[in-house]
């Protein structure tokens, strides 16, 4: 994706978030605040140039949706464009240290969610606590390089 679509899904989902009771909606919170982060992740990418913003949407590491003239999207191979989740696909180039930051409250997010949503642990006050600084960690570097809004 291109950074003013991966900013765009940020607000949205931000927006999101802010409607939903991390505690009685924890698996739409949960995944609302990881796809805002990795969106965020993707920008800031995008941004410090380690990787390309193009216009294709990552489905696995290295296939991609392309768009066609035709308006249908076709599967291609294509190089590391947009991460799906922080590690996944690892990236090679060195990445600026706010952007390593980041990668690493991502992974602070995405430690909850095999338990708290496929394992069925109970989310804790903590755990949101927990997940909501790392959020808020990855948005303060997202804002210093690709101010939202």
């Amino acid at each position: 994706m291109q950074i003013p679509g991966h900013l765009n899904k940020v607000v949205k989902l931000n927006r999101l978030r802010a409607r939903l009771d991390p505690l009685d909606d924890f698996e739409l919170w949960f995944w609302a605040t990881m796809m805002s982060g990795t969106h965020a992740v993707n920008a800031a990418l995008h941004r410090c140039g380690v990787t390309d913003p193009v216009e294709a949407y990552a489905m696995q590491p290295g296939v991609y949706l392309v768009p066609q003239p035709d308006g249908r999207l076709v599967p291609k191979f294509g190089a590391l464009g947009d991460v799906l989740h922080v590690g996944r696909p690892v990236i090679e180039a060195p990445v600026p240290e706010d952007v390593a930051q980041m990668m690493h409250a991502m992974e602070r997010i995405e430690e909850h969610r095999d338990p708290c949503v496929r394992e069925g642990c109970k989310p804790t006050p903590e755990i949101i606590g927990a997940c909501a600084q790392a959020h808020r960690q990855c948005m303060a570097v997202l804002n210093r390089l690709c101010p939202l809004e």
